[in-house]
Formats: C-alpha cells, sequence, structure tokens
C-alpha cells in the first residue's frame, strides 16, 4: 500500500508540469531595432582619386541582428564601390565598415549630397536612412618656412615671441586655421587678428606668403627644472580650407642654464651647555638647472645682525669666546640640479653660565655669486640645574643619650656644568642635638658623591624609645631651588641600669636573717624587675613581695615575684627572712643569693649573696645533764623510795623545779644582754676608718659564673644608706617578771617530769633523733650556692628611703 502511494506522488510530480506546459500560449515579444552611424560625415575627393569611405555601426538593439545598406540614388560624376553590405552585429556591439568613392577626371568643383539606406533582417518593416556630403575640390598646397623640428634657446622667467611664414602654392586662395598643441603647462597664446581658443585664422592668397605669430612664457627653473639645455616641444598645425589638407611645424624652446643654491632646512638655534659643543644641521641645494658646486662660508655678526668688519668670511670663525666651525661642506664635490647636502655649524661655548652669540651662513652657487642665499644661526649658554639627594645609611635608630651617630647621603649633579649644593637643618627634636658635618658641595656634571651630612647627639637626659626624625634640605647654591629633602629617623634606645643604693641584713634572737636590698632605676625608661631567691640550705625562707608585685597564686614562702612599671629614678626595696637551721648537728653558715633581672633584659643578673652563721645542736644552750646517772637514781630509787619514798619524792620535784627556773633565767639574763649589746650606739668612726669593715672575709668563696655587684659597690651603698632597725622594747617590770617566773616553774617541773619519762621511753627503744637532723643537714652543703659578697649584719633602726616599699 505504501509503495502504491509513493507512486502516485511521484506520477503527479511527473504529470502537472507537463500539463501546465502544454496549457500555456507560445508567444514571441516584439523587440525594437536601433542602429547608430557614427562617423558619417563629409569627405574630401579630388578629381580622380579614390578615397575610402570609414564609418561605424553599434546595434543598440535588444538581440541579434543583420543590417543591410546601400546608396539610394548615384550621383554623376562620382562612383561608389562596395556597395550594397550585409553586416550582423550582437546586441551592443559595434563595427566598422568601409566602402570606396572616387570622383570623375571631369567632376565639377562642388559638394554632393548622398544618402545611405539601412533595414533589418529581422524586422522587415524597419528601415533607416544617413546622408554624408562629398566635396570635389582642387588640390591645396600650404608650406611652412622651415621644415622638420626648430629649436630656440631662451632664458627662464621671460615671454618669448615667435614668428614663422607659410606659403599658399595652390591655384585658388586658401583660407587655413593654425592650431597649437604641446604637453608642457607652459602659457603661449597667439599673436594674430582672428583668433577663437586656441586656433588662429588667416586667408592666405595663392601663390603668397603670410606669417603666424604668437608667444610663449618661460616658466623659471624651479627645483633644477627645466633642465639645461631640455624644454617642451611645440607643434602648430595648419588645416588648409580648400581640402582640408594638414601642413605642420615643430619647435622646442630650450633651456638656458641657470646657476642658483637653496637653503632649505635649518635646525634650531643650540642650547649648550658651559663648555659645551653643539651642531645645528643645515640643509642646502643646488637648485640650478646645471650640475654645479656651491660656494659655503660663515660671517660673523653682531647681537643687531650687522656684519663684523674685522672678522673675514672663512670656516672657522673665533670671537668673544665661542668657536664656530664649519662640517661637512665638501665645496669640491659636485651637486646635480636639485642635489641637496646637510652640512652642521659646530658651536663650542666658553666656561661661562650666561652667554650667546649669532653666526650667519652664506651659500650661492659656482658663478653665482649675486645668487648668495644667508641665514642666521644663534646659539646661547643654557645652564641646567638639578641634582638629586638619597639619605644612605641608618645607624641612628638606636641611639644611646649623650651617645652620637651620623647620616650619609648620595649627592648627585643632575645638571649640564659644575655645580654646588648647600644643606639646610629644617627639623630636629628636642632630644637630640645636630649639627651639619659640611654646609655645601661642589660636584662635576653626572658625579655622585657620598658623604656624611649631620652628626647627630642625643641629650643625656634622652628618654628611651623617643622618636623622631631630623629633616635636612638639599638646596642648589644661592637659590631656593629645592633638590631633596632627607628624613633622618631618629629613636633613643632603653638604658637599663639599677643601681643598689642599700643593702641591710639582720639576724634577730630566733635565728632570722632579714635582708632589704634598696635599688634605684637610673635608666632612661621605665623598668620592671623579676627576682629570685635560693639558698645553700633547706630552710623556711621567703621574699615580703608589695601589693604590686605578681608571684605565684596559693604558695606560702614566696621564693620569686615580678614586678613592673617602675618611673625612673624610682627606689623600689626587695625584702626577704631566711630562717637559720637549728637542727644542725654542727656550726655552719648558710649562702642566701639574691638575684634581681630586669624586665628589658632579663639575660643581664644583678645577684647579692648574703650569709647567716648558725650554731649547731650541741652548742645550743639547753639544759644540762650531765651529773646525773639515770641508772642509778632508778636503783636508789628505788631502794630510798621504800623508806623515804614521800620526802625523797618532794624534795626531788622541788629541786627540779629550783633547777628549771634558774636555766631560765640564765638564758632570760643573756637575751637582754644581747639585746642591750645590739642597741648600744656605736662609737664615732674616723671618716678614714670606715672601709675597714666591709673588709671581706678570708672564709674561702667559690665564684658565681654569674654576674655579680663588686662589693666595694655593696659597701658604699651601706655607708650612703642605712636600714632602719626595730627598736628595742623596753626592760620588763620586776613584780611582773616574778609573777612569771613563778608560773614558768611549775610549768618547768611538769615539763621535767614528762620530759624523764620521754627520755626514759627513748633509751628503752634506743633511737637517736640527733642522726635525723644531722642526716637532714647533710643533704644541702653550703657549697652548693655560691657566697658571692658576705655582707657584716647592721641594725635596721633606721627607715629605708623606698619609693615603692609597702
Amino acid at each position: 500500500m505504501r509503495s502504491v502511494f509513493v507512486g502516485i506522488l511521484i506520477l503527479m510530480h511527473v504529470i502537472v508540469p507537463l500539463a501546465g506546459a502544454a496549457g500555456e500560449p507560445s508567444t514571441v515579444e516584439g523587440r525594437d531595432t536601433q542602429i547608430d552611424v557614427i562617423g558619417l560625415n563629409q569627405y574630401t575627393v579630388h578629381r580622380g582619386e579614390q578615397i575610402e569611405v570609414l564609418f561605424t555601426l553599434h546595434n543598440r538593439g535588444d538581440q541579434a541582428d543583420t543590417f543591410n545598406f546601400d546608396l539610394v540614388e548615384p550621383v554623376d560624376n562620382l562612383t561608389i564601390t562596395g556597395l550594397p553590405l550585409s553586416k550582423t552585429l550582437e546586441s551592443g556591439y559595434l563595427r566598422q565598415v568601409k566602402f570606396n568613392l572616387s570622383a570623375d577626371l571631369d567632376a565639377g568643383y562642388d559638394v554632393y549630397n548622398l544618402s545611405i539606406l539601412f533595414t533589418s533582417l529581422n524586422d522587415a518593416n524597419w528601415n533607416q536612412t544617413e546622408t554624408f556630403q562629398v566635396r570635389v575640390t582642387p588640390y591645396s598646397n600650404l608650406n611652412f618656412g622651415t621644415t622638420g623640428v626648430s629649436s630656440f634657446i631662451v632664458s627662464p622667467n621671460t615671454r618669448t615671441s615667435v614668428a614663422m611664414n607659410i606659403t599658399n602654392n595652390a591655384t585658388l586662395d586658401d583660407d587655413v586655421t593654425f592650431n597649437l598643441y604641446t604637453v608642457s603647462g607652459w602659457n603661449w597664446g597667439w599673436t594674430m587678428n582672428s583668433t577663437d581658443g586656441p586656433n588662429a585664422y588667416e586667408t592666405v592668397q595663392k601663390d603668397t606668403a603670410s606669417y603666424i605669430y604668437l608667444w610663449v612664457d618661460v616658466p623659471s627653473v624651479i627645483d633644477g627644472s627645466p633642465l639645461y639645455n631640455n624644454g617642451p616641444r611645440f607643434q602648430i598645425s595648419a588645416v588648409s580650407g580648400i581640402d582640408g589638407g594638414i601642413v605642420q611645424w615643430s619647435f622646442d624652446m630650450l633651456m638656458n642654464e641657470f646657476k642658483n643654491a637653496s637653503i632649505d632646512q635649518v635646525g634650531e638655534d643650540a642650547v649648550i651647555e658651559p663648555g659645551g659643543v653643539e651642531r645645528v644641521s643645515i640643509d642646502v641645494r643646488n637648485t640650478g638647472n646645471s650640475p654645479n658646486y656651491l660656494n659655503i662660508t660663515l660671517e660673523a655678526i653682531d647681537a643687531q645682525g650687522d656684519v663684523i668688519p674685522d672678522i673675514p668670511n672663512f670656516d672657522r670663525i673665533a670671537t668673544d669666546g665661542w668657536t664656530m666651525a664649519l662640517f661637512g661642506g665638501l665645496e669640491e664635490n659636485i651637486l646635480q640640479p636639485n642635489e641637496s647636502r646637510t652640512i652642521k655649524i659646530a658651536f663650542q661655548a666658553p666656561l661661562d653660565y650666561s652667554s650667546e652669540i649669532d653666526i650667519r651662513l652664506r651659500v650661492f652657487a659656482g658663478g653665482a655669486i649675486q645668487n648668495t642665499r644667508t641665514v642666521d644661526i644663534g646659539a646661547s649658554i643654557g645652564w641646567e640645574r638639578s641634582g638629586s639627594v638619597e639619605l644612605r645609611t641608618d645607624a641612628c635608630q638606636s641611639l644611646l643619650p649623650s651617645e652620637s651617630c651620623s647620616a650619609d647621603v648620595e649627592v648627585y649633579n643632575g645638571g649640564n656644568a659644575v655645580d654646588s649644593f648647600e644643606y639646610s637643618i629644617k627639623q630636629v627634636p628636642e632630644f637630640v642635638s645636630a649639627q651639619l658635618v659640611q654646609s655645601t658641595t661642589e660636584l662635576q656634571p653626572g658625579e655622585y658623591m657620598n658623604l656624611t651630612l649631620i652628626e647627630i647627639t642625643a641629650n643625656a637626659s634622652a628618654l628611651a624609645f623617643e622618636i623622631g626624625e631630623i629633616v635636612v634640605e638639599t638646596y642648589l647654591l644661592n637659590t631656593d631651588t629645592t633638590v631633596g629633602i632627607s628624613r633622618i629617623p631618629v629613636k633613643i634606645a632603653p638604658v637599663i641600669r639599677w643601681n643598689f643604693t642599700e643593702i641591710i641584713e639582720e639576724t634577730d634572737s630566733n635565728g632570722r636573717l632579714s635582708i632589704a636590698m634598696t635599688l634605684r632605676n637610673e635608666g632612661n625608661t621605665a623598668d620592671g624587675l623579676i627576682v629570685q631567691l635560693q639558698s645553700s640550705h633547706s630552710t623556711p625562707m621567703s621574699f615580703l613581695p608589695p601589693k604590686i608585685a605578681v608571684y605565684e597564686e596559693g604558695v606560702e614562702y614566696p621564693r620569686s615575684f615580678e614586678v613592673s612599671g617602675i618611673p625612673i629614678g624610682y627606689n623600689f626595696t626587695v625584702r626577704a627572712w631566711i630562717d637559720l637551721p637549728q637542727d644542725q648537728p654542727s656550726n655552719g653558715t648558710v649562702w642566701v643569693n639574691t638575684t634581681v633581672r630586669s624586665q628589658f633584659q632579663p639575660n643581664t643578673e644583678f645577684v647579692h649573696t648574703s650569709k647567716g652563721d648558725y650554731t649547731g645542736v650541741p652548742w645550743q644552750d639547753e639544759v644540762e645533764t650531765e651529773a646525773l646517772d639515770v641508772l642509778g637514781m632508778i636503783s636508789t630509787g628505788f631502794s630510798v623510795l621504800k623508806a623515804w619514798s614521800l620526802m625523797i619524792g618532794a624534795i626531788l620535784v622541788s629541786g627540779v623545779v629550783i633547777y628549771k627556773s634558774i636555766v631560765a633565767r640564765n638564758q632570760r639574763t643573756a637575751e637582754q644582754m644581747e639585746m642591750d649589746a645590739l642597741n648600744q650606739p656605736k662609737p664615732q668612726e674616723a671618716v678614714g676608718d670606715w672601709m675597714n669593715k666591709f673588709a671581706p672575709s678570708e672564709q674561702e668563696t667559690v665564684q658565681d659564673s654569674t654576674v655579680k655587684v663588686h662589693p666595694e659597690h655593696f659597701k658604699q651603698a651601706f655607708q650612703r644608706r642605712s636600714g632602719a632597725y626595730k627598736e628595742a622594747s623596753a626592760p620588763v617590770d620586776a613584780s611582773l617578771t616574778k609573777a612569771a617566773t613563778t608560773v614558768l616553774e611549775h610549768h618547768s617541773s611538769n615539763d621535767l617530769r614528762s620530759s624523764a619519762d620521754s627520755l626514759l621511753a627513748d633509751i628503752k627503744v634506743g633511737s637517736h633523733p640527733t642522726r635525723e637532723l644531722e642526716t637532714l643537714a647533710i643533704q644541702t652543703p653550703p657549697s652548693q650556692v655560691e657566697p658571692i659578697i658576705p655582707v657584716q649584719p647592721r641594725k635596721m633602726s633606721q627607715p629605708i628611703d623606698d619609693d615603692l616599699d609597702i
């Protein structure tokens, strides 16, 4: 089914176009026939002469056509051959056709009209007739006075008149038409009675001669043209009025030699650095019409342009310190017409900062001095002043008080002559002083110089971290023209200086060593301290830090603390205490190092070493039991108890109580004597002997590797400022002492019994508590902390001058 449908579609496409074509009628559109006949006008023929008649056909119709043409009617005494003709032309095409025409020997001198009929092969109804004239005339005979080509030598920029004769040798008078043809652009014209634009008319009688007259304007020689012995050609044609015969005559106008020169292009006036050389380029040209050389010289003139008579013209002139010279003249070399050459005039300036000069250049072609060309060229000294300055060193950004530094700069002369530069300080911070090392510098053009410009000194009272800049301006000498501004940054470096103004040490009756050290911030910035306490023995010790101190929270006995922001010139007192050992088996010395470090420079340590002597247990003031035989007493006691138990017990108890009371009284008496000795006023010391008490001890000490304070400094500090000691308490009233003694004796008797019981129990066990104390003391030998300076303890009766003591 599908194949049937496809077949029907194909059949419909084939049949339908055929049916449409069969239904339309066959028609041919009519087309117009057109033809142009060109050149069929008038012809001249002599008796017995045959000529060709040429003309052109142009088919302007829409289709190709065949045209037939023939003479309509013959003319007597004229014979036409070659007609009829038939020519086929495509649409739009041209075709030239011809036929022959001749006059009989007896034909009359007259004008005859002939017609040609044109028909079309495609269009039988179309025809076209063209008419032309045939003139039968005798022969003309015109002759110019000369034959060939004539030549005339002319001068530039002149009007030249030309005359030529012409002769009519015919048998009839001839009305001659003259015209002139030339390819040049020179102006010309007729000098005749009858003219019409480019044509002139003259009737020449038979067998007579007549003249023609014209003029030609010879132009100037421009850019070497017209060349010497060269010029345009002019052609004069004489057309005979008898038979249209033409005779011609030609003449050339050759240019005479013309010599000239020109100065075409001149460079700008020279601006020269002092003592420098500059050249100005000038283009000269041979503008004559023949090869020639140029004469080039320099002429000295003054500022008004007048010639200086005493200086001859030459190619090198020196005047007023200036020297001018000509380069590239090459006067002996020939230049062709319109050929140019570039020359240079060199100016050498004197070593002045201001001057100017003018010079005149003279140029003329050889043999034409009357055509001399001149131009004035000037030169002047242009002093260009410029430069730069650049900071090269930056060594003043860590300047200590009273210390000096310098700043180096690089100065450059960017001008074109030797120049000087001067310097001026425009800004100096208050904490420094500045002084120029040199005030002026002279440099050659293009020279660089490194120099120390300024010396800067910090004030002794300058504070740390003060910053600023010193501004130095560089000028061209004797002008307000700034070459550059140098900004030298300055910064004061911190000075960390702590002075131990006073050190006081004291050991009280309870075996506690108290230390008070006063330090003064003598640097140039607020500083802080990091303080540490170390001891050679394991014993209770602690700082007494002020409220502004920072130390470890929750520590009962701080051994280090830190304090910040201590102003310049303020005192700060470090206080500490150390309990001297009371349980050592032998006498010894406790060495205590107090280390102070600056917060700004924690690597630098100030170490003060204190010492305190302690007494071993055997040498301490305790109850003596040397005559008591405990075993004997026990054995005897048992014996006596049997008889005298009650009495002996009462006496024994009373004796012990009395003995303890006496020992306690002796101990208090010794302490009182010691306190009285401490509070006793010191005798006046001689001025020269006060240093003796600070003499170092002969005890061997081990030097510490850390930084230490010299003993002499500590001694001087002790002498300048003495510490404040507490006032000794007043003696106790005797009645109160007696009452206290009674109470103590009662308690002592009880304690004695308890001690005896404890002693007896220890004997039975066999323990020795003293060994533990000795072992504890041996664990920390005194050599572990190196003593720095043994200090003689002093009383603290006087108050210490401490700005931050709390």
